[in-house]
């Protein structure tokens, strides 16, 4: 089971770290995977994801 949390900065608390890994999003877009262990691991949205509209 797993519980996804979006937003434009998260952060993240735990034991180990992996090494960063880079993965292909949407289009040409790049982002970066690392996974997060810990007893327990936490992460928390720092700044909520916002949707800009255009004018």
């Amino acid at each position: 089971m797993s519980n996804r949390i979006e937003g434009e900065k998260i952060r993240c608390v735990g034991r180990k770290v992996s090494k960063p890994r880079l993965i292909h999003q949407t289009g040409q877009h790049r982002a970066l995977e690392v996974f997060v262990e810990g007893r327990p691991a936490k992460a928390e949205v720092v700044r909520a994801w916002r949707v800009l509209k255009k004018v």
